[in-house]
């Protein structure tokens, strides 16, 4: 998540001083919105913009704002436009005024972050002319100079512009100029990072972070946009998906990172905007205790006993549940309990209430049991190990090096990661390395180890590396299986005392007796509940023999 100065507004670029084109200062771009009245753009302040300037942001950065905005069910917005010259220019009121269109990429980011109330980082100077009502990127003059500014600003992290080496930028700069241009940017890089934004859509990627697009969607009612742009793709469609498209998902994934870091004050505030959101809809969040019980949950224990509960309002909670549908009525209680934290600090104790109730007619544990570890069950879980592998493509089967080969295979134990969820938000290259090269080798360990991985690598034999990366999969795949079963064995069955273990063990005998030789069945269950990992150790044979019987039957 950002950790920089965020805000609504505003936006930083460079402008050159009027009477010396090799010098520039960091100026910030504001944009207000303003009542409706029949003038929609407003410029105001002591940086002058001229009237070409002023044109060009009525008639080509102010209509791409209102298509966006059209696209996502929300109203037109006039604005108040102003800049102010930081640093030397503002003291000494030296001549910085707007009379090119270098300004054009901050004025529309800040126009854009208004608009949408979503905050922008503060951490880049952006510098580039919007050339068309389509959102394309052009290069400007005075790059070197701008550069400059921005290196010299403590503030400044980023540096944005079009692609130099493009050859649209002879349009404007000579061989000469983009040369130098190019040069002063590769200086830079010592101080700060270029970032080459093209179109306008790139650059909403750039400025715009996942957790501040979620917080605005759901504050300014377009969370859940359903109108997406027809016809052929461009930079305004490419910002409307990105603000509309899987926001579902990023909620999930900040709350949970609101949760793991102990941000009392953002999941909170989260979850209420959430709330708000559906409120104004009249809508049920479809599985929203579920989710929010099972992130609860997954939290590990120093995570969860940071959480302060309720977690939400009882009274937004509440008018919620009014909207619930009747297939939603399960679910409510799953949240009242979820946002009380009921289930989550003694989540068995309180299933084996209700799920788990010893009975004549079986042991619900069992069941329960069955019910998560079956071929089934395991296969659902983890399917998305499966999707990340079918979507991590090799450019070729073979590769020249060891050391080749460990950097592809460490890419693919990150993109694994992160497509099963379980990513550090900046993931660490030497853990991720560690983790890879200790997963080769479980996975070739009767193979010949890591040589012959690689040698089959570098001849292509066998699939080459393709066939190294299902290997992978699969082992990291029964890892990830084998600790889940495990977890699931603790969690139910590491309070029970001698007659709970000694009533499970009997309804498994009970249920599978038929098929046990003579001898086993008249035996006194008391023989096999010793302890917890007997159990454990009849219930997954158990499920290994009954998944086996069912493949049969299934090719038969």
């Amino acid at each position: 998540m950002a950790g920089d100065t965020q805000v609504i507004g505003r936006a930083k670029t460079a402008l050159v001083f009027r009477d010396d084109n090799r010098r520039a200062v960091v100026s910030v771009i504001i944009v207000r919105s303003r009542r409706p009245g029949r003038r929609r753009l407003r410029f105001v302040g002591t940086v002058e913009f001229s009237k070409s300037v002023q044109n060009h942001i009525k008639k080509v950065i102010l209509p791409i704002i209102d298509r966006i905005l059209r696209h996502l069910r929300l109203p037109e917005k006039n604005f108040e436009v102003s800049a102010v010259n930081l640093g030397a220019a503002s003291v000494l009121d030296i001549g910085v005024g707007l009379s090119g269109f270098s300004a054009d990429v901050a004025v529309f980011v800040a126009a854009l972050s208004e608009a949408l109330q979503i905050p922008a980082s503060e951490d880049f100077v952006a510098t580039g002319h919007i050339a068309s009502i389509e959102g394309d990127i052009r290069a400007v003059k005075g790059i070197p100079a701008k550069v400059e500014a921005a290196k010299n600003d403590s503030s400044v992290k980023r540096f944005m512009c079009p692609d130099l080496e493009k050859d649209e930028s002879l349009k404007v700069l000579s061989p000469n100029e983009r040369d130098r241009s190019i040069d002063a940017i590769m200086a830079a890089r010592e101080f700060i990072r270029t970032s080459v934004v093209n179109d306008i859509g790139q650059l909403a990627r750039q400025v715009f972070t996942e957790e501040n697009i979620v917080l605005a969607g759901l504050r300014e009612g377009y969370f859940h946009a359903e109108k997406k742009p027809n016809g052929r793709g461009g930079p305004i469609q490419e910002i409307v998906h990105f603000l509309i498209d899987d926001n579902e998902r990023r909620f999930w994934d900040i709350l949970e990172y609101y949760f793991f870091k102990g941000h009392l004050e953002k999941y909170n505030a989260l979850l209420d905007c959430f709330v708000r959101f559906f409120l104004v809809q009249q809508v049920y969040p479809r599985r929203f205790g579920a989710g929010l019980y099972q992130m609860l949950r997954s939290l590990p224990s120093v995570a969860r006993s940071q959480i302060d509960f309720p977690v939400l309002d009882k009274g937004l909670c509440n008018k919620l549940i009014s909207f619930a549908a009747e297939g939603d009525y399960d679910d409510t209680r799953i949240l009242l309990n979820a946002v009380d934290g009921k289930p989550i600090e003694d989540a068995w104790s309180i299933d084996r209430q209700s799920e788990f109730t010893l009975s004549d007619s079986g042991c619900a544990v069992f069941d329960r049991i069955l019910s998560l570890i079956n071929e089934q069950a395991l296969s659902q879980k983890f399917r998305a190990i499966d999707s990340a592998r079918a979507c991590f493509i090799l450019e070729s089967l073979r590769i020249q090096s060891y050391e080749e080969l460990i950097n592809t295979l460490q890419a693919y134990y990150i993109h694994l990661q992160r497509h099963t969820g379980s990513s550090p938000e900046v993931p660490d290259m030497g853990d991720a390395r560690s983790e890879i090269i200790k997963l080769l080798k479980r996975t070739f360990y009767d193979k010949g180890g890591d040589k012959a991985a690689f040698l089959q690598a570098r001849d292509g034999t066998q699939g080459g590396v393709r066939s190294i990366l299902d290997m992978l999969t699969e082992q990291y795949k029964a890892d990830k299986q084998d600790a889940y079963i495990t977890r699931v064995f603790k969690d139910a069955t590491a309070d029970m005392d001698w007659e709970e273990r000694v009533a499970c063990i009997r309804a498994i005998m009970n249920k599978i007796g038929p098929s046990l030789p003579q001898e086993l069945r008249n035996q006194p269950p008391e023989r096999f509940a010793r302890s917890e990992e007997t159990i454990e150790t009849i219930i997954r044979t158990y499920v290994r023999c009954s998944d086996k019987f069912n493949q049969v039957l299934g090719r038969i």
